[in-house]
């Protein structure tokens, strides 16, 4: 009987050890398998039957009418509204199955453009210089909309007109019968308008500005770090290795949009690269600066060891070899290849970051030899041919190389890298800008918004007006007609009409990347504008949809997108997507915009626990304000000579504001220009800021029965799963009678409230209807 015992008991051990490996073989391939970026579906897709390290895959659809379970895509009849289908995928091996579910959204077919009119291009030439027409046209359309689109000029576009004079160009709309007209006006000469480039603020950005300890910001900065201290740094440099020809040093592969088989692979080292750098200058810890200069010596000895290899030119650097530019200059679609110049941006932003915020001397050694490998490429290359490839969609995708290039131009003086930030001109995004109108409907938000922050860049570098005044009217189209009530803008990714908010409340709204961007944009713009309007939106979007947006804890983990639909829960998805990445960077950034300065001037914009070294100006400054009573600004101050202080006031205060120092009511401040102006004296003092702080509704402009409560800064969300719109009967006078408020926690008769940063897996409400 005891062998018979022995034996059974020897099968069993066999047994569970084979469950053992057959579970670790499925726990692989569902981490290895990677089907592309699911929330923008337009194509098929590649649904494998065997996964990487063995097992066997069965696909089932939940709704075969627009995806079968071989990866074929119907999308939706333009109007019908884009589906989000449920795509399960059963892995089998040894006997033991487990079961994912993947959410596909699949975009609805694009619209049939019946065209009502064309804003008639003009153009302005210098007689016997080339020159390029207009490449696309704005137009209205039938149904109330203004678009962008492609114009088909006869004889093509370039031209050089040898005499002064009024020309008339004719060409048609493209894949449409309607004609377009150009008027060309040929000049002797032409001078391009310039602005001064000058700021009218400086930032405390560098390190001078710092969080102290006892505030959201400061946990959720404080958690990234542990999260950026835990990564592995070989691992981060996997495919860069592997692509070089280089020892991976027995690393893991990425996963996600990282990961061996994805042509995004090395975005997400990028913006590791920045969140090294930016975490470095937020608070100084040693290791991460260490791991820093490894990852930049490591990147170093790839780029030499691409150089070695027969095809790839010299200076190149990325997560895969040099062929997928190659085929985008061949009008490759995605998802053969995906966004090669956008993933460059990323490493480029990373490298700029390491030698700005780091002080790494090799980082701006291997961004120069990236740069000219980029102005090599791409000189040789006429203007069509790159309009053209920024046209297509996700493969000519470039993120805010025009950022960069301009950029690396500041910092090196080079003037290839200018010229090479103009090649990324995007015309059927600048073009209405330039002209005031917005045009930005069927645009991808998150592709956009950092060609514009590149424009920016461009007008530092070179004074010319023109950008200057595109950036100014993008951030005042999207913020007075694009926004959700969080400060986020776009649904399933995409700008729509202007005002179009209400209509819009999925689970696929304010892709947390949009929103990075945008705030990197205001900054730009506020260095040059120094309005509190700017500081306004910077605080909405900053404390509830970046602070909000975050995984607690130390999981590194973004939201993609925030659900503004009734009766979701905020999604963690841990696959190094794109608002992974920036979610490392945004949360070392919250010191940034709290102070600004102009001459003698300090500004108060943002009310956050932090420290202030002015060192030139012989200033200290501890602001120790709470975020569970917004209404009170406390400033701590020590300065070696009186000098003014401005400090904002928040769209969200009320009348009745005051000011103490030193316990002492004060009455000689002025308001002006939506900020409190004071002179603080020399010395230590503690001055105490008044902004009477209450609940307030706001609506949505296209669906005006919509509403939001919030309370100060906080936009507040009603736990509740229910997925119909709750109807209440509540307004900011019934708020301040009725709504019990504990810390940060409010209730109102038998509903929860909270601000987003405190909500993580509870399903909720932002939008009610008002009854």
């Amino acid at each position: 009987m005891a062998p018979f015992l022995h034996q059974s008991v020897f099968k069993e051990q066999m047994k569970r050890r084979k469950n053992v490996e057959a579970k670790e073989i499925i726990k692989k391939d569902m981490e290895a398998l990677y089907l592309g970026n699911l929330n923008t579906v337009e194509f098929n897709l590649n649904l494998p039957k065997k996964g990487k390290y063995g097992s066997e895959i069965i696909w089932k659809s939940g709704h075969e009418r627009f995806l079968d379970s071989e990866g074929n895509v119907k999308r939706p009849p333009y109007g019908t509204g884009d589906r989000t289908i449920s795509l399960w995928a059963t892995f089998c091996a040894g006997g033991v199955t487990e079961e994912k579910e993947y959410k596909v959204c699949i975009l609805e077919e694009k619209p049939q453009i019946v065209v009502e009119s064309v804003e008639e291009p003009e153009l302005e030439a210098q007689a016997g210089i080339q020159v390029y027409l207009p490449y696309v046209a704005v137009i209205y359309t039938r149904d109330g909309k203004t678009l962008v689109h492609r114009i088909n000029w006869k004889e093509g576009a370039q031209r050089v007109y040898e005499r002064v004079g009024n020309f008339r160009e004719e060409g048609m709309l493209d894949g449409l019968d309607f004609p377009v007209f150009c008027k060309v006006t040929v000049k002797k000469e032409i001078q391009k308008a310039e602005k001064n480039t000058e700021p009218l603020v400086g930032y405390f950005d560098h390190g001078e500005a710092v969080l102290e300890e006892g505030s959201r910001f400061y946990t959720a900065q404080e958690e990234m770090q542990e999260f950026l201290l835990q990564m592995d740094d070989d691992r981060m440099l996997y495919n860069f290795r592997e692509a070089s020809g280089l020892d991976v040093k027995g690393a893991e592969p990425m996963t996600g949009w990282d990961a061996p088989e994805c042509h995004l692979k090395g975005h997400t080292s990028g913006h590791y690269l920045s969140a090294l750098a930016l975490c470095y200058k937020a608070g100084g810890n040693k290791t991460i600066k260490e791991k820093a200069c490894y990852m930049i010596e490591e990147l170093g000895k790839c780029q030499d060891a691409f150089e070695k290899i027969p095809g790839i030119r010299k200076g190149f650097l990325s997560g895969y070899p040099e062929d997928q530019f190659d085929k985008l200059e061949e009008y490759t679609p995605y998802p053969e290849i995906w966004a090669p110049y956008y993933t460059l941006h990323k490493i480029f932003a990373g490298l700029l970051d390491c030698y700005e915020f780091a002080g790494i001397d090799q980082a701006l050694e291997i961004a120069v030899k990236l740069g000219e490998w980029v102005y090599r490429r791409l000189s040789g290359l006429p203007r069509e041919k790159r309009m053209k490839m920024w046209g297509m969609y996700i493969a000519g995708e470039y993120g805010g190389m025009n950022d960069v290039m301009a950029r690396l131009y500041r910092i090196t003086g080079k003037k290839e890298f200018l010229e090479t930030a103009g090649y990324f001109d995007n015309e059927k995004l600048f073009l209405p800008m330039e002209k005031g109108i917005d045009a930005l409907e069927n645009l991808h938000a998150n592709q956009h918004i950092p060609q514009v922050i590149g424009a920016m860049e461009i007008f530092r570098a070179s004074g010319e007006k023109r950008y200057y005044d595109i950036a100014s009217y993008f951030w005042k189209a999207v913020t007075e007609s694009h926004l959700y009530t969080i400060g986020g803008t776009g649904e399933n990714e995409m700008f729509h009409g202007p005002g179009c908010i209400g209509n819009l409340l999925t689970k696929h709204t304010a892709e947390s990347c949009a929103s990075y961007n945008m705030l990197k944009l205001t900054k730009e713009l506020y260095r040059y504008e120094n309005k509190k309007e700017m500081m306004d939106y910077y605080e909405r979007t900053m404390t509830n949809h970046i602070l909000g947006g975050r995984e607690h804890g130390a999981t590194g983990e973004t939201v993609y997108f925030m659900p503004l639909a009734p009766g979701f829960h905020k999604e963690f998805e841990h696959e190094n997507s794109c608002c992974h990445g920036t979610g490392m960077e945004s949360h070392f950034k919250y010191a940034d915009m709290v102070y600004a300065y102009q001459g003698e001037k300090l500004f108060v914009n943002l009310f956050v626990k932090s420290r202030l070294e002015w060192k030139e100006a012989g200033i200290t400054i501890r602001q120790k304000t709470e975020m569970e009573a917004p209404e009170s600004v406390i400033l701590e101050v020590e300065s070696k000579r009186e000098f003014p202080m401005y400090i904002r006031i928040p769209k969200w205060s009320r009348e009745g504001r005051k000011i103490w120092m030193d316990s002492v009511e004060q009455n000689g401040w002025t308001e002006a220009d939506g900020y409190i102006q004071m002179d603080v004296p020399e010395g230590r003092h503690e001055i105490r800021c008044l902004f009477p702080c209450g609940y307030y509704l706001e609506k949505t402009p296209d669906r005006p029965e919509l509403h939001t409560l919030l309370y100060g800064p906080y936009v507040l969300a009603a736990l509740s799963g229910d997925q119909n719109f709750l109807e209440l009967d509540l307004d900011g006078q019934k708020a301040a009678d009725e709504v019990r408020k504990t810390g940060l926690e409010f209730q109102y008769r038998d509903l929860t409230w909270k601000p987003l940063f405190d909500i993580e897996e509870e399903a909720f409400q932002v939008y009610w209807k008002k009854k």
